[in-house]
């Protein structure tokens, strides 16, 4: 076994007839492979569906829909995805738990940004669509669309 030599300072050198070993090669691939894992096309924090439009639009007043209609940024799954109509108090909030959805969210084979839930009949008011919705690369999004029904503006 050779023994290591300590110089100045206790810096210790290796032992005479060997090099110390370049790191430099190591280290460059070590942060190439690393670079290569981030995606290149959004970071994580942009990853989750976001509504583009609705209709009925955010805010509108307009005549009783027979659906909601929600568009996103993403592919959306073909399962699990949630919407519920409910009438909404003056914050925003449901008024009670009566669900006016008819039936099941159904993404568009046409357009998989495209979410459609059919209305029973809607009166007079104001009203909240709450939805979740899971995007094809595995993330959720929740929100809500406040609108009104009556005269449109």
């Amino acid at each position: 076994m050779l023994a290591r030599e300590e110089g100045a300072a206790g810096i210790r050198h290796a032992p005479q007839g060997r090099r110390p070993r370049d790191l430099r090669p190591i280290a460059a691939a070590a942060v190439a492979l690393a670079l290569s894992l981030v995606p290149a096309t959004r970071l994580p924090a942009d990853a989750h569906a976001r509504l583009v439009r609705a209709h009925p639009a955010k805010g509108s007043t307009t005549a009783a829909p027979s659906v909601i209609a929600l568009w996103f940024d993403e592919l959306l799954d073909d399962e699990f995805n949630d919407v519920a109509v409910y009438r909404a108090r003056p914050d925003g909030s449901p008024a009670d738990d009566a669900n006016l959805a008819t039936g099941k969210p159904r993404v568009d084979p046409a357009d998989r940004t495209h979410l459609t839930t059919p209305l029973g009949a809607l009166a007079p008011g104001a009203y909240v669509a709450q939805y979740k919705v899971l995007s094809r690369d595995g993330h959720s999004a929740r929100g809500r669309v406040l609108f009104r029904v009556g005269a449109p503006d």
